[in-house]
């Protein structure tokens, strides 16, 4: 299968991924202000609305001009928190930069018809979450901000579509990124189909290609993530010689309600920050808070700090850890549950819970990575013509753990800036980022390799490598549970896509673990919990490249 040729006046952008990230870089492409904006190919793997982004409760953070933000915020203290949620250990400039953006991104998307939720005088209402010093964060439909944001982005997406400026393919892999000369010059594809003709292969050709597909909660047996999140953008540009980086920092969101399904196994479900942030409080099987115990924020401190807690408590004895919002009512009236958040109050119901009375089952669950492909703040990547945004990037806003609602505002903001550069770029010198200076450099010559003799094949061997994952590389991390895990990764191979990618990321990930021997943010380690003197420190990062290069760092 082939696409309608390029323009010959335009520039032509392949977007890869469905979520925030993607339908901004497209739809802002080709945007009938830019003239006759670009020719713009959206290929996603499943349908449009199949995304993490379409599943994110807790909002988006921006602090509003002033008149509309909380008094005495600041894009100054916005830029603070999410450094110091990120341990220190983000890029500064990139943190100024999204924070600085954030206004204008919501004007963007009110005027793509978002529907921010208001409050009795007609103001944007403005939430409070953990680890922000003020409330600046904007909600859609209560808790169903992501899909209030993914909704009226598809919306105008699709009328793009049939005015003709945008082609979307659904059901579409992207499965290589073309490359001539060492630059990304197209996408090689396979289109499902139905039962007599299983699927097709295509190429596109283009001046740039985006990679936005979201990041890779399937790694892990718990997770907050869609089925769909893969990692198969950060795959593909590794495998393209991208540079990779902070591949070690996996998020774990502390409040994932926890049930059992038809066959026993665990399961997780996402509540969102927003919950602790109206006052709910976690307690343990004894009926007490503890989380006071490990940092002094309590339920509002950073989500790795949370998570680590519940880790800890349990693996000191203190049991099932439970999300209390039984007192909500009463601050905030009868019927606030419902009100403020209509779709967990649902899903609670639909689990056999009533949030009302009791609390809920919870622990931690894989939600987002902060690594990824490493851009500069452009979105570009260290190959020509490839860039990346949202959760598929590491743009270093995140550093070492994400402020919460901070998600949403890094995939619109730099997937924008990533289209502004790729369609004025023309030719030249390419200035993204290079695995050099301050940075740790990782060289896992044989990280992508696997015994073909021990095939990982369908659900079950999916769920092997995820279990794996989960106890190895989790929340708690030690050397020798991650030399276990690398020897059993590097022994597998699948010969499915997204089991491959998955495998693949899952050695790269625990190679990275493996080289950072001391805890930062979301990296934890039970054998060095403490950031060591001797260590690489919050300012360095490890970089993943596939070609073989010296393993070394500096600091």
């Amino acid at each position: 299968m082939t696409t309608r040729p390029a323009s010959a006046r335009r520039r032509r952008l392949v977007v890869v991924g469905s979520g925030v990230a993607g339908l901004t870089g497209a739809i802002r492409a080709a945007d009938p202000a830019r003239g006759e904006g670009a020719d713009v190919v959206l290929l996603t793997k499943a349908r449009l609305a199949d995304s993490n982004s379409m599943l994110a409760q807790g909002g988006f953070a921006a602090v509003l001009p002033e008149g509309q933000c909380a008094p005495g915020d600041s894009v100054a203290s916005h830029a603070a928190d999410t450094v110091a949620a990120g341990a220190g250990h983000g890029n500064r400039g990139a943190i100024e930069a999204m924070c600085a953006a954030a206004a204008g991104a919501v004007e963007a998307l009110v005027s793509r018809g978002v529907g921010f939720d208001r409050d009795a005088d007609g103001r944007l209402a403005l939430g409070l979450e953990a680890a922000h010093s003020f409330p600046r964060i904007l909600h859609a439909g209560g808790d169903a901000s992501g899909a209030g944001i993914s909704l009226a982005l598809i919306a105008v997406l699709r009328r793009l579509e049939a005015e003709g400026r945008v082609q979307v393919l659904e059901g579409a892999a992207a499965t290589e990124i073309l490359l001539e000369a060492g630059e990304a010059v197209g996408v090689a594809y396979t289109l499902a189909g139905g039962a007599a003709a299983p699927h097709t292969s295509g190429r596109i050709s283009a001046d740039a290609v985006l990679l936005a597909t979201g990041g890779a909660g399937q790694l892990y047996a718990q997770t907050t993530n869609p089925a769909v999140a893969t990692g198969d953008g950060v795959a593909l540009a590794y495998r393209a010689g991208a540079v990779l980086r902070d591949l070690e920092f996996y998020q774990f969101h502390p409040t994932a309600l926890q049930t059992r399904d038809a066959d026993g196994r665990l399961r997780s479900q996402l509540v969102s920050e927003a919950v602790r942030g109206e006052g709910a409080v976690i307690r343990d099987a004894a009926g007490r808070r503890f989380v006071g115990d490990y940092h002094a924020l309590g339920e509002l401190a950073p989500r790795d700090a949370v998570s680590r807690a519940l880790a800890l408590h349990a693996r000191a004895g203190g049991g099932q850890a439970f999300l209390d919002a039984t007192g909500l009512e009463e601050r905030h009236g009868r019927g606030f549950l419902a009100r403020r958040f209509p779709g967990l109050d649902a899903m609670t119901r639909a689990a056999g819970f009533d949030w009302r009375r009791e609390p809920l089952p919870i622990g931690p669950a894989a939600h987002y990575w902060m690594g990824g492909v490493a851009t500069d703040l452009d979105g570009a990547t260290s190959v020509p013509g490839l860039y990346a945004a949202g959760e598929t990037a590491c743009t270093g806003v995140h550093g070492a753990n994400r402020l919460a609602s901070n998600s949403l505002l890094e995939g619109a903001v730099f997937a924008a800036r990533a289209v502004e550069h790729a369609l004025s770029r023309v030719g030249g010198a390419w200035h993204g980022p290079s695995p050099a200076g301050e940075h740790s450099i990782l060289s896992p010559e044989a990280e992508d390799q696997g015994t073909p003799g021990d095939l990982l094949a369908g659900a079950a061997g999916r769920a092997r490598l995820a279990a794996a994952m989960q106890a190895d590389a989790g929340v708690l991390r030690e050397r020798e549970g991650l030399d276990r895990l690398r020897s059993a990764l590097g022994s597998w191979a699948s010969e499915e896509p997204e089991a491959a990618n998955l495998l693949t990321l899952g050695r790269l990930l625990a190679a990275a673990a493996a080289a950072r021997g001391e805890s930062l943010g979301s990296h934890f380690r039970l054998d060095a919990p403490q950031r060591r003197a001797d260590g690489l420190g919050a300012a360095a990062s490890i970089d993943v490249v596939r070609a073989p290069a010296i393993a070394g760092r500096t600091s």
